[in-house]
This record gives C-alpha cells, structure tokens and sequence, in this order.
C-alpha cells in the first residue's frame, strides 16, 4: 500500500524509529503536526485503521495544525481528520476500541453490524472503555463488549451472554417468519465472541501505544490467537480447547454421504456445508480420513461437556439416507450452542 507523509513546507528530515505496523505512519504524522501548529499535513494511505488512529490521536494530543488524509488513487475524495475529530469529538475517544470490535485488519467483523450501526450505538452511551487496557480484566472486557454488540443487535435490556442474545434474535425473527433465518444472521456464541474480543484487546492495546515506538508486551497467544509452527504465523483461535461445537447427540443427526477424502473439502459435503465436523456417522470418512476443516480434535471432545442422552439420536442416525438428513437437523440446538464461526466474517 503506498503511503507518504508530507508537510506543507520544508522541514527537517525526521527519522523515527517504529515497529508497530500501520502506527508508524501515525507516528510520523503526529509528530509532524505537533511539531509547527500552523503546518498541513498530508497523509497519501486509504486504510481505515490509519484513519481512525489519525483521528484518536489528533484528538487526544490536542492539536491545531491542518491534517488530512488523501487515497493514492485517483478521484478518491479527501478526508480533513481535523474537522472529522473535532465534529465527532464525543465518540473519538472511544474510535479506536469501536473499529476494532466491529472488525478491523486483525479483528473479525460480525455480519450485518457495520461502522454507522457501531457510531450510533456509541452516541446512545455504550461505552468501550475497558478495550485496550493491558491490565483490564478480561471479564469485564467482555461484559462490556457484549453489552455494545447487544445494543447493535438491537437488544437493549441488561443480558449475560451474546448466547442468550443470540436466543432473543431468534426467537424475535422465528416469530415473524415461519422460514428459518440465516445462522450468519445471528450474533455469535459467546465462546466465539470471548476469542474476538480477546484479539480486539490485544489489538487496541497496541494502537494505544502507537506514538511510544514498541507496542506493549502482550502475548498474542493469550488473546485469540494460535501459533502455527508449520507455518510460522499467527491464526485465529475459534474457542478454547475443550468447547465442543455442539453437544455429540446432535452432531450425530447429520451425516454427510462424501465418496472420497477430497469431497469432504467442498460445500457439497452436508458437513461441511452447515460448518460442522464430520463423525464416525459419515459414510465415507468416518469422521478421520477426510479434508473437512471442521473436524473437531480428539483432544477436544476429550474434555467436553457432552450429555449422555444420545442412544435415541444414535439409532435415528444410523437410519437416515444421506438425502433425507436435513429432516433431523434440530436448528434450535444451534441457536443454543452455536456454528461459532457463522456470524463471522473476514475484513
């Protein structure tokens, strides 16, 4: 992504040392700006996190000088962070933590809850003051999260759990439609929702530290993230270990009839195809020899919760052709426990 840094007349040559990534451009621009109160400064980058961290930081450092930010490409409009910061000056404060809850470059965005529908939940007095903090309990981080997010859903009254609001979405479009909605178009589970808040944390926590030059020393593998030895990246943790998708007995009602290892890799697969693992059911794979993504690890349906109320699903299943398994697919229990990526999508 090109980007560049400019002053509106000549000035010294700055060197400052950064390793954050996206922030360093912050940095630079901050300090341009704080540096002669009369300047502009351009700032030539499309990005939104580098909009929303010019803003907060405008802001907070209390400046005065010109700032604007300007696409490299051509015909794009112009946006003056000056003016943008000082009209929304009630909600900047909080801009930083609000981006990336509702989904940034690091963060997964919740389908259907976009910026405008975020800005206005933030004008109603839903706070996210807690997000970002290094030392903040993560509790709290979360009770305070899914109270925002329950808010964006529409769900005002006082609610425990993105589970329980989960619940009360379904319940109200169940009840204006007989057709069953989308699962995308729920809120997700709260063990989902606990792993993206955790990267959300860890996420404006480092945007905090944007004009120190090192960002804090938080370990991504304790707020939402794997660590992928093969490949030598960081990927997103879905639920912690031991959290089961959904209870077995209902895993068990649907079975997917793949002839092939390579099958269970497609939409086709029925599995796959509802984000499900595949199980000793399935025809074919047996729940081990195949590509499906979904599959749940032995060790963490080892440590599960799984009611033992299954022996009539289990002899319902073993009777059921491939094509007539949508008739044993309960969505009610999904509602419950949750496809915990079906609510998510990458920005």
């Amino acid at each position: 992504m090109p980007t560049q840094v400019s002053k509106g007349r000549k000035s010294p040559r700055l060197d400052l040392a950064s390793t954050h990534e996206e922030a360093d451009i912050t940095q630079q621009a901050i300090h341009l700006a704080k540096e002669d109160p009369e300047s502009h400064v351009r700032v030539v980058c499309d990005d939104t996190d580098v909009f929303a961290l010019l803003a907060y930081y405008y802001l907070s450092e209390k400046l005065q000088s010109s700032l604007t930010m300007q696409s490299p490409i051509m015909g794009r409009s112009c946006i003056d962070v000056k003016e943008t910061a000082r009209k929304h000056s009630a909600i900047v404060p909080e801009l930083l933590a609000l981006h990336a809850l509702t989904g940034c470059d690091s963060v997964a965005a919740t389908y259907g809850i976009g910026k405008t529908k975020a800005i206005a939940v933030a004008r109603k007095g839903y706070t996210l003051d807690q997000l970002g903090k290094p030392l903040a309990n993560i509790v709290e981080v979360t009770e305070q999260a899914t109270a925002f997010m329950g808010a964006c859903y529409g769900i005002t009254t006082p609610t425990s759990s993105m589970t329980k609001i989960r619940q009360k979405l379904w319940a109200q479009k169940t009840g204006k439609s007989t057709a069953a909605p989308k699962l995308c178009s729920l809120p997700p589970t709260t063990e989902a929702f606990e792993q993206n808040v955790r990267r959300a944390l860890h996420q404006v926590a480092h945007w905090y530290s944007a004009l120190s030059g090192d960002p804090p020393t938080l370990a991504a593998v304790e707020h939402g993230w794997e660590a992928d030895d093969t490949n030598k990246c960081l990927i997103p943790r879905n639920m912690e270990d031991g959290v089961s998708y959904a209870p077995e007995h209902i895993l068990k009602l649907v079975r997917c009839g793949c002839t092939s290892e390579r099958a269970c890799s497609g939409g086709k697969c029925g599995c796959m195809g509802r984000q499900l693992p595949c199980t000793m059911f399935c025809t074919f794979c047996g729940g081990i020899a195949c590509s499906n993504p979904f599959n749940i690890t032995e060790s963490a349906t080892d440590h599960a919760d799984i009611p033992d109320d299954s022996d009539e699903a289990n002899d319902r299943a073993m009777d059921v052709d491939d094509e007539d398994d949508e008739l044993f697919l309960d969505i009610r229990y999904f509602v419950h426990w949750g496809i915990n990526l079906a609510s998510f999508t990458r920005v």
